[in-house]
């Protein structure tokens, strides 16, 4: 079994399966590029519009940009202007507490590929935060994958997001921009993941369906450089009493 490592200043320990967790005294990296089913979870969100439409995810086992990646089908099923699929894919290991130092910024990445040569962007894409039970998408950018860039694996990353660039979606697929998640040190365990997710535009009827890949999968959380200074601490710390 592959086991990645929580590396904390000069300590290594190990932690779960897939997400690889490195502390230093810049950042902290969630990662992934292999992608164990049992590793993600997955929530289809649909507006009123998209009733019907659903979003799928699964590990492949040869094909990506260096083995194993994640494929996405979307359905979206149009009944309306505006109608909306997101899938919300997240990383079961992949956990920050803003307590243990207040986040500067956010800088994500992932590798795409857009597997259908149709019409629009393939899927729009980007980091996703929850943080006490609500759901924050990566909005400004989205990331999108047209298959005129991304017929090939392509890099498709998003650096210095602030807490403004994240918007709240609930469980109706409304988007809210004024609702952000807290990165202050008085904000919530965050768990971090992926969004895939199509919409109608104007279209108003029909069926609109996308198949594209992400592998490379790296969220770094920089944290203010006191809260890095007490990461390093606490690392040094665990491996202390791991030695004992």
């Amino acid at each position: 079994m592959n086991r990645p490592t929580r590396t904390l200043a000069l300590a290594t320990v190990a932690t779960g399966i897939s997400a690889l967790a490195t502390v230093n005294a810049q950042a902290v990296v969630f990662f992934d590029g292999v992608f164990n089913n049992s590793d993600w979870s997955l929530t289809t969100i649909t507006n009123a519009g998209g009733a019907g439409s659903f979003a799928n995810g699964f590990q492949m086992p040869v094909g990506g940009n260096g083995g194993t990646y994640r494929i996405i089908r979307n359905s979206l099923s149009i009944n309306g202007a505006g109608s909306l699929v997101a899938g919300i894919h997240m990383n079961n290991f992949a956990f920050y507490n803003p307590g243990s130092g207040a986040i500067t910024q956010i800088n994500y990445s992932e590798d795409s590929k857009n597997f259908l040569n149709v019409g629009g962007n393939g899927q729009g894409s980007g980091c996703v935060i929850v943080q006490s039970g609500r759901t924050y998408l990566q909005r400004n950018p989205i990331l999108v994958m047209p298959f005129s860039g991304y017929s090939n694996w392509t890099a498709n990353p998003a650096g210095g997001l602030v807490a403004s660039d994240f918007y709240e979606i609930d469980n109706a697929g409304n988007i809210f921009a004024g609702n952000n998640p807290d990165f202050s040190i008085a904000g919530g365990v965050m768990q971090f993941g992926f969004w895939r997710g199509n919409s109608s535009g104007t279209l108003t009827s029909g069926v609109f369906n996308s198949e594209c890949g992400i592998d490379n999968w790296r969220v770094e959380v920089i944290p203010s450089p006191s809260g890095a200074t007490a990461l390093a601490a606490a690392g040094l710390f665990a491996m202390r009493r791991r030695r004992r």
